[in-house]
């Protein structure tokens, strides 16, 4: 199914407004939902395109960090290697995990298939549409697999990442804090993957600003600056949500009008 990058964009400025409003990462289900009501995508071709994104970006941030990590060991005082060992193993269990996505989910079919019939849940419609959704996700993987577009999507996520750590530099020295791109990199890192639990609350306040903090008192950043800088990025993130989501809403009542006529 050929999808238009405007609608494509509209859709991924919603989600990720949904991302900062809607606590406990709620939002992760307004992706695959936008999808099916705007381009008419099945539910599960939805949720397993948004878990192979956010494996790739996984991937390509626990990179950035691995190579980050390296110019900080004196000041952090870990065993380098040790380090650099445990995060290579996760990378490694990650794009195994993610190759054999449709192998796992097609087991987890099958178990709770076979699980249905020797219990007393024979009958029971849940279980059913459970079964038939993580059969549907698992044939949506294989297909995503069948592509072999991991090269070309590693390095899209790559310069997308490397343009938003940028985007971080250019708002600390617009905030009159010097400091080197490198350093930048990691303590925005250390924010993404705060940001990233599945433990914030409403807006989405406090867990990037205390990644960020904490990554930016490591590289030297005093504890106001820190502070301070964290909850403005959140805010200049939130804005620019608010009005890209805005604009977008536009166009699509704009294009629906066009529709109609």
């Amino acid at each position: 199914m050929k999808i238009l990058l405007s609608e494509l964009f509209c859709i991924a400025v919603f989600y990720h407004l949904s991302l900062m409003v809607l606590p406990s990462k709620l939002g992760e289900l307004t992706y695959p939902y936008f999808l099916s009501k705007r381009i008419g995508l099945s539910m599960t071709e939805g949720l397993a395109s948004l878990i192979a994104s956010r494996v790739y970006d996984f991937f390509i941030v626990l990179i950035i960090f691995l190579f980050a990590i390296i110019g900080f060991q004196d000041i952090l005082q870990i065993n380098l290697p040790l380090t650099i060992f445990l995060l290579i193993l996760l990378i490694l269990a990650i794009l195994f995990a993610f190759s054999h996505m449709s192998t796992f989910l097609g087991w987890i079919s099958q178990l709770i298939t076979i699980s249905v019939r020797w219990t007393k849940f024979k009958n029971s419609k849940t279980l059913h549409w459970v079964q038939r959704k993580i059969h549907d996700m698992a044939e949506d993987f294989y297909a995503i697999k069948a592509r072999r577009t991991h090269l070309s999507v590693s390095l899209v996520s790559l310069g997308s990442w490397m343009m938003i750590f940028y985007t971080f530099y250019a708002f600390l020295r617009g905030c009159g804090i010097e400091i080197p791109p490198f350093q930048v990199v990691f303590g925005s890192t250390v924010a993404v993957i705060a940001n990233a639990l599945p433990i914030s609350g409403l807006g989405n306040w406090g867990t990037l600003e205390a990644g960020w903090a904490a990554g930016f008192l490591i590289v030297g950043l005093s504890k106001e600056e820190a502070i301070t800088t964290g909850f403005g990025v959140h805010i200049l993130i939130f804005l620019l949500c608010g009005i890209m989501a805005f604009l977008c809403w536009v166009f699509f009542n704009l294009s629906g009008q066009r529709q109609k006529q």
